[in-house]
């Protein structure tokens, strides 16, 4: 008997050209999504791997939700024009001129960094019926550019005085490294500038407190900024505007601070002490922000 080979078999060269047809005329399928990676404020990168059977993609295009925002290219797709501070998943689509396959499931959620330049809230404090010594900001992240700390403030101090607040980084206790500080202030009358090789106290000349001077809900006010917190290249800088007034008492002021720690050591965590001696009183209140660089 006869072997039937199959290039004699027009059935079968017939149902495989049908078949090399259906192919040509299909669309991909769909593609298997990967792993989403934030790339800066606005934009994204999303992986995905080809269906390896079915017809050929020519472009592969990758959306987001929320804002259905696209791009479109080989893996990983850059998606652009997102939101700052902002979460998305991604799906991915492929495509060729038969039309698009369906989209893949979602990626992993992903949210967008924070503009330059922009605060991030870290933690805040504020102070108990107990009053504190010490205001701390521990484990503090290293992924900002500087440092701002905002406060309103109120001492024990029995003295109708202003009080210093200093400011330790990293529990250094050790007075000859915070070395320098200047400062410009006035009290609406006077203009008076000072300065001092050392300070008389361990740690930065940061902030004010109000001293106790009988008037309860009168606090000093502050911000300060940590400058390059984490250059290990560099001693660290603040920089402080602080203010008070004793609400009618016939006496406040204003001062801009510099100060220095002689530290070449990146910054996690902040200690916040009242003259050494006193405690910061009830509703005194702080709070830690991140700069982005």
């Amino acid at each position: 008997m006869a072997v039937k080979r199959f290039s004699d078999d027009s059935s079968i060269k017939n149902t495989y050209r049908l078949s090399r047809g259906a192919a040509s005329a299909a669309i991909p399928n769909t593609p298997t999504i990967g792993v989403a990676t934030t790339v800066n404020d606005s934009s994204a990168t999303v992986a995905y791997t080809a269906a390896i059977l079915g017809a050929t993609a020519s472009s592969f295009t990758a959306t987001s939700t929320p804002g259905s925002l696209t791009g479109t290219g080989s893996s990983p797709i850059t998606v652009s024009g997102l939101t700052a501070s902002t979460s998305y998943t991604f799906t991915v689509r492929a495509t060729n001129s038969n039309g698009s396959s369906s989209e893949s499931s979602a990626s992993n959620s992903i949210t967008t960094l924070a503009p330059s330049g922009s605060f991030e809230s870290i933690a805040t404090v504020t102070v108990g019926s107990g009053g504190s010594s010490t205001i701390t900001f521990s484990s503090i992240p290293s992924t900002y550019k500087h440092l701002q700390v905002r406060g309103i403030s109120r001492s024990n101090r029995s003295a109708s005085f202003a009080n210093v607040a200093n400011f330790q980084f990293n529990s250094d206790t050790t007075k000859a490294n915070y070395w320098s500080y200047h400062a410009l202030g006035a009290d609406g009358s006077t203009v008076s500038a000072f300065s001092a090789a050392e300070q008389n106290t361990a740690g930065v000349w940061g902030a004010l407190s109000l001293s106790n001077n009988g008037l309860a809900n009168t606090f000093a006010v502050f911000v300060t900024d940590i400058l390059d917190y984490q250059n290990t290249n560099k001693y660290k800088v603040t920089r402080c505007l602080q203010g008070l007034d004793d609400n009618g008492g016939g006496w406040g002021d204003i001062k801009i601070v510099s100060g220095l720690w002689k530290s070449t050591s990146a910054i996690s965590s902040i200690t916040i002490v009242d003259n050494t001696t006193n405690n910061f009183m009830q509703y005194s209140s702080f709070a830690l922000y991140g700069i982005k660089g």
